[in-house]
């Protein structure tokens, strides 16, 4: 395994992100990049040979705009990316990621419908979970897998649904809450997922999230589920 020291595209760097390259029909050479990307604090690494791998054979082997391509990236992605909620945390990183060294795949993986649609996949980020194209799954992973099982993070990502109702609320960052979810809604149909988040999330408008264990949200979850059959 080779570590790759990770950088970050600064604020700045985001003016060269414009819609000919959103739509593939330009290119950012390393001379037009050079001064917008810089080192991470810390210097984290990773190992960008593995994501490198796993990108290359989804580009071959999977049609463009497939949402199955989110499911066959994620594990690799979160594995390979072994770093710290901190350091994901920074925006940056993720720019650089899908600017920088991966816009082929963020191209691959998402029609671009409208350039406002297309650049939240490039350059969103942040407390968004839904946003950055590989931000996302790095995301989901990472609050779905039970150290090295990634069983749940499959399930998720084989239910768009489920990717959409779940990482799209507001107590999507908590694990607890997220764990208990996906595990709880993983055979239940579009309208019991949708109907549960849906009450899941105004419940919690009365309760403290940071103050759930997953033993409790399971609990809330499964409650609401038999309601919302």
């Amino acid at each position: 395994m080779t570590e790759t020291e990770l950088h970050r595209l600064t604020e700045d760097g985001r003016r060269l992100v414009g819609e000919s390259f959103m739509r593939g029909e330009a290119t950012l050479t390393e001379e037009q990049l050079a001064e917008y990307v810089e080192t991470m604090p810390g210097n984290p690494t990773a190992d960008l040979d593995k994501i490198d791998s796993a990108v290359t054979q989804v580009l071959e082997e999977y049609p463009e705009h497939e949402t199955e391509i989110d499911g066959a990236l994620a594990e690799d992605i979160h594995r390979g990316l072994d770093i710290t909620r901190r350091t994901a945390g920074d925006p940056g990183l993720w720019h650089w990621l899908a600017v920088v060294r991966y816009p082929d795949l963020v191209r691959h993986r998402w029609e671009y419908r409208s350039e406002e649609a297309m650049r939240e996949k490039f350059l969103g980020a942040g407390s968004d979970l839904y946003s950055n194209a590989i931000h996302r799954l790095w995301w989901i992973a990472e609050l779905t897998a039970r150290d090295d099982d990634y069983s749940t993070t499959d399930a998720v990502f084989d239910n768009q649904t489920m990717v959409n109702k779940v990482f799209d609320r507001w107590f999507a960052r908590y694990q607890p809450a997220v764990r208990a979810m996906c595990e709880e809604l993983e055979d239940e149909k579009s309208s019991v997922i949708d109907e549960t988040t849906r009450r899941f999330n105004h419940a919690l408008t009365n309760v403290q999230l940071e103050g759930l264990s997953e033993s409790d949200a399971r609990e809330m979850v499964r409650k609401i589920i038999t309601e919302s059959r």
